[in-house]
């Protein structure tokens, strides 16, 4: 086989590839032969047809057809190599010369990943925001297995705002008995005062009223409130107040450890202090991951084509959508609400930075050698594994099924790598 490659200003590779008359026709007689031995073709039994008759049955162009998508992969495969492209994306084939006893000629174009200047990555010293505990970590801990074991229980006083409240409401722009508001209105809802996703002054308007009574919450929405009927309309809310709870905290003591699964409160406390040392190391990890891959990024010069970006955004898009269909929300909706454009430029600067991500991980390591091994793909189904709750046999015919699983799996093993890499290879000073 002979080819030649050119590449144009848009990063696309042209091939054309000649492959000799004797491979093809081997592979067009191999081919047909196939196919004599499987068809049933009138006034002869099951592949005993002549081969002139099964290509006039079959058809010529079929069966060229099919010895190039036998053919193609594999040849196109040894001139990926032979030349060190790297592609971005599946070859299209545009032209196509056969003729049986003739060479076999393919024109072909292919998307190339764009070039990677990359900076200094290794030997650089990074400055980084130190994440530490707050001093009250742990009693905010110990206070949080307090509230997991506390009890509500109803009260006869006027709410506070440390209370939880049992309500019916009804919402009005302007004035009640006005314009209702569309969804603004519940039945027994259970609000945690101290905790209110409502808008401001809705939560404050619930305290100081007792069970059994009826009154009315004088409130403004947010400028920014996303529907934009409703930006900073004047409203009011009639509630109908049911209930009054009070959160009834257990005493911190060794009962209260052995209910949290440790035997004393010196153990729980010990075992608080191991999980808050970790998730401070763990932090810091990500946090010095974060800082020398924005540093390498910053040094380096990555010219990406308009076609992957644009493959990228529609990637980007769908993802998007499929959260929106899984969260039961509408994604056309969330997309006004938010702006079109806002939305476009948004996921476009995404796009860039998955790509760059991709192909600066991609170069170191190639750079450094980092090869994936079967040990580092069995270590990574257990750790999913595990993550999911399957075991990892179950796992791992689960990514059979699915043809692109194995690259990405491949992807994160690498981008680990990378960061364990780099993580080793450079020296980082707490600012």
């Amino acid at each position: 086989m002979t080819n030649t490659v050119t590449v144009d200003e848009k990063n696309i590779a042209t091939i054309d590839m000649t492959i000799e008359s004797a491979v093809a026709k081997e592979a067009y007689e191999r081919t047909l032969k196939a196919y004599g031995a499987n068809v049933n073709i009138a006034g002869f039994r099951k592949g005993k047809a002549p081969n002139n008759i099964v290509e006039k049955y079959v058809g010529a162009e079929r069966i060229k057809a099919e010895v190039i998508d036998r053919l193609f992969p594999v040849e196109f495969q040894k001139v990926v190599e032979e030349n060190k492209l790297n592609i971005a994306f599946h070859p299209n084939i545009e032209n196509v010369e056969f003729e049986v006893g003739s060479d076999l000629k393919v024109k072909a174009t292919v998307e190339l990943k764009p070039e990677v200047k990359i900076g200094k990555y290794k030997d650089v010293e990074i400055k980084y925001d130190e994440f530490k505990n707050p001093e009250d970590a742990l009693q905010k801990e110990l206070e949080m297995t307090q509230k997991r074991f506390s009890k509500l229980e109803k009260v006869d006083r006027p709410s506070t705002d440390k209370d939880t409240v049992v309500f019916d409401f009804e919402g009005y722009i302007g004035k009640v008995g006005e314009e209702k508001i569309e969804h603004g209105e519940g039945k027994n809802y259970t609000l945690d005062i101290t905790n209110s996703n409502f808008i401001p002054g809705f939560a404050e308007g619930l305290v100081g009223h007792s069970a059994g009574e009826e009154f009315v919450i004088d409130v403004k929405f947010p400028e920014d409130y996303p529907e934009a009927k409703l930006k900073g309309t004047d409203a009011q809310f009639k509630i109908n107040m049911h209930e009054v709870k009070e959160r009834v905290m257990p005493e911190l003591n060794d009962e209260l450890a052995k209910k949290a699964g440790k035997e004393t409160l010196d153990a729980l406390k010990e075992d608080i202090e191991k999980y808050l040392e970790t998730t401070a190391k763990n932090q810091n990890e990500r946090i010095k991951s974060d800082a020398i891959f924005e540093n390498v990024l910053a040094n380096t010069e990555i010219k990406i084509q308009d076609s992957m970006l644009d493959r990228e955004y529609q990637a980007i898009m769908e993802e998007a959508k499929h959260q929106a269909i899984q969260q039961g929300q509408d994604f056309d909706k969330l997309v006004e609400l938010e702006g079109k454009e806002k939305v476009e430029k948004r996921f476009r600067e995404e796009a860039e930075k998955r790509i760059k991500n991709s192909l600066i991980v991609e170069k170191i390591a190639q750079d450094e050698q980092l090869k994936i091994e079967q040990k580092d793909i069995m270590e990574h189904i257990n750790q999913l594994a595990a993550m999911y709750g399957m075991a990892p046999v179950q796992l791992f015919e689960e990514l059979r099924k699915n043809p692109n699983s194995f690259a990405a799996l491949s992807q994160q093993i690498t981008a680990n790598k990378v960061n364990e890499f780099l993580l080793n290879n450079n020296t980082f000073i707490a600012k």
